[in-house]
């Protein structure tokens, strides 16, 4: 092999080495943290303090039920959504997130709830539905996320739960959330719980380990020939 054919080849092996190291993680498409919230802060909340609010908005979502929305504000209008007894938040506008095949996640932090009075909080067995539709309302996938009962250490997002739906696009077009109470929470008189930073991601496999250790040997095999 000539002096050119081995600078090729190792240039070729190290440039393929290099994009698949790359493509390792995630690219984010969505994200929301809920902090353009604007609503009727009246109370403040059991146990903790923090400023409550009702029947508020946040641009780009629609809301059914009960005094929607109700959110705490977590500090500086650091605000996380609640969701009360039937109360339903479904994004307007559609995501780009549902090329065929393509694997997405939504992920989200998670975790109690409760406005002033302490009957209301949310209880051991209650769960927030996250559901992702199609244009048509069909509902693309689905999962519950239970928080746990509210108690010392489990307030708010303390647990610090962190809540993931992964789903692979099958090309209908735009996609939107759609987030409220699961079946068994549904007006039961407590907060299902409450939800923040939520973020939509089309997930990049990693390259094979294997495969980058060959390219990685052959590159180096390949540069000790030429140095010959």
């Amino acid at each position: 092999m000539n002096q050119i054919n081995r600078t090729y080849l190792a240039l070729t092996a190290s440039g393929i080495l290099t994009c698949l190291s790359g493509t390792a993680g995630a690219a984010t498409i969505f994200t929301e943290d809920f902090n353009g919230y604007a609503g009727n802060q009246n109370s403040t909340q059991g146990n903790t303090g923090l400023n409550v609010a009702f029947g508020g908005n946040v641009a780009g979502w629609s809301k059914s039920g009960a005094g929607v929305m109700h959110a705490v504000d977590l500090g500086t209008s650091n605000w996380a959504i609640m969701f009360w007894q039937d109360n339903v938040i479904t994004q307007t506008l559609g995501i780009a997130a549902n090329d065929s095949g393509t694997d997405y996640e939504v992920n989200f932090d998670y975790g109690t709830a409760v406005y002033a009075q302490a009957g209301q909080a949310t209880g051991a067995g209650d769960s927030i539905l996250v559901e992702v539709l199609r244009g048509d309302n069909t509902v693309l996938a689905s999962n519950t996320f239970t928080p746990g009962a509210w108690d010392a250490g489990n307030y708010n997002l303390d647990a610090g739960l962190q809540g993931t739906l992964p789903y692979v696009g099958d090309g209908t077009g735009d996609v939107r959330l759609k987030i409220g109470p699961a079946a068994g929470s549904f007006r039961q008189g407590r907060f299902a719980g409450e939800i923040d930073n939520l973020s939509v991601s089309n997930a990049i496999p990693e390259p094979s380990s294997a495969i980058l250790l060959g390219l990685s040997g052959f590159a180096l095999l390949l540069r000790r020939k030429r140095s010959v």
